[in-house]
């Protein structure tokens, strides 16, 4: 029976030349971050069970890899439950990693606490077309800052990544959880319906306004409130809306939360000179339970899905150290897989002044090899990428093709006392 060697269901194997387009984007995107006055910190995979099934990580907690407990901790014969059996589970992002490492360290860190985080984050999803069980995140946030300083710098230095590795013509939507809140209570929604009739109004994009009011129908809601809460999301769609208008709609909402908005929109128009595109959008709703005040969404024209999201969670960091008082967050997460996802479509070339070069030769004998490794080494110290392969003179032009395929620019075949004369893979 041949053995199964693919990996494991919903896994992949990353092939060099992605990883090396993977590399080029997550050191541009750090080095934009690092200008911002970021600092990079690295969390474990794994953490505490208790951290990740805290009801912060919505419907993520669902997918959640969990690990048994070990040696005489797993007793099987008492257990009445999954919840008996494990301890941890690998992490499904990298907020809630993030939320327990600040509070673990606050003492050691600054009162306003700047942070890059890039790794791998594991959901037990179902496997199919772009979607994989194990995937990167790309992860800044800013603790400490109740301010829209917050807000407007990782909005700045989000969109000055992305503008880096290539991205220009993209869209920023920008919402606050207190908008919708104040127009499901004005529309007439009990308080314990909000979440349900956000994730529908979340459907928007896809279903439109018409399968927005029918699902609202088949949830039974009294019809006055879906007509009025149609009504309101209709005039919001407008492109020339403002705030403002929309919040002279919403009897409940603060004038605090109106102005915050304007603000950063506003700044972020200013200080970009226009060149960035934000815009008011009541229909932004986010997925995760856990934001408390603004959101934000990157989109780029000609796909559909966005490439970039993230808000405000004042709460989570303290719900972990069990205290009454609000710890101030905010993050902004760039989709890593989604941006490598279109690069690759758009057969991007990570740009490079370095020559990769290979030299051929026929024999390993030990005179030979130190004098192949040597003349290598010379040419490396000129800033070249250089490799020494064997010659397979039987078969020179597919070993020239795959050395072209895998990047390299030149070849130089290696002959005894002679000078070596690299000539272009082409």
């Amino acid at each position: 029976m041949k053995t199964n060697t693919n990996p494991a269901e919903g896994m992949r194997d990353i092939m060099p030349k992605e990883i090396e387009l993977r590399t080029y984007v997550a050191s541009k995107i750090v080095d934009v971050y690092k200008k911002f006055g970021f600092v990079q910190i690295e969390t474990p995979c794994v953490e505490r069970i208790q951290f990740l099934t805290s009801g912060d990580g919505g419907d993520n907690e669902k997918m959640l890899f969990k690990i048994l407990k070990r040696g005489e901790k797993l007793d099987l014969e008492t257990a009445s439950g999954v919840h008996d059996l494990v301890d941890m589970g690998l992490r499904y992002d990298l907020t809630v990693p993030l939320c327990r490492f600040y509070a673990n360290n606050r003492t050691k860190l600054p009162t306003h606490f700047k942070t890059i985080q890039i790794g791998n984050v594991w959901r037990a999803e179902r496997p199919q077309k772009g979607r994989f069980r194990q995937f990167t995140q790309c992860d800044i946030d800013i603790i400490g800052v109740h301010s829209v300083l917050a807000e407007t710098q990782l909005i700045l230095a989000t969109s000055e990544a992305l503008q880096t590795i290539g991205f220009s013509n993209f869209t920023i939507r920008i919402n606050d959880r207190r908008m919708l809140e104040a127009l499901a209570t004005h529309c007439g929604f009990d308080a314990t319906s909000f979440e349900k009739v956000f994730i529908t109004l979340d459907k928007l994009d896809k279903i439109g306004i018409n399968g927005v009011q029918q699902e609202l129908e088949k949830a039974e809601y009294p019809t006055e409130t879906i007509q009025k809460f149609i009504q309101i999301v209709q005039v919001a769609l407008q492109s020339t809306i403002s705030v403002h208008e929309i919040a002279s709609m919403l009897p409940t909402v603060s004038e605090q939360v109106v102005a915050a908005l304007n603000q950063v929109i506003e700044t972020i128009s200013s200080v970009s000179n226009g060149k960035i595109n934000i815009k008011f959008d009541l229909s932004l709703v986010r997925g995760m339970g856990y934001y408390t005040g603004q959101i934000f969404e990157i989109g780029i024209d000609g796909y559909g899905s966005s490439i970039a999201g993230g808000g405000r969670y004042n709460k989570m960091i303290a719900k972990i150290l069990n205290e009454k008082t609000d710890i101030p967050a905010c993050g902004f997460s760039i989709g890593f897989e989604r941006v490598i996802s279109i690069l690759t479509e758009q057969n991007f070339v990570v740009p490079t002044t370095q020559q990769k070069l290979v030299i051929l030769f026929s024999d390993d004998a030990p005179e030979t090899l130190c004098n192949v490794l040597k003349m290598a080494a010379e040419h490396r110290q000129n800033g070249n990428s250089v490799s020494i392969e064997l010659h397979h003179k039987k078969n020179t032009k597919k070993q020239l093709d795959d050395l072209k395929a895998d990047g390299f620019t030149a070849f130089a075949i290696y002959q005894p006392d002679v000078a070596l004369q690299f000539k272009p893979l082409s």
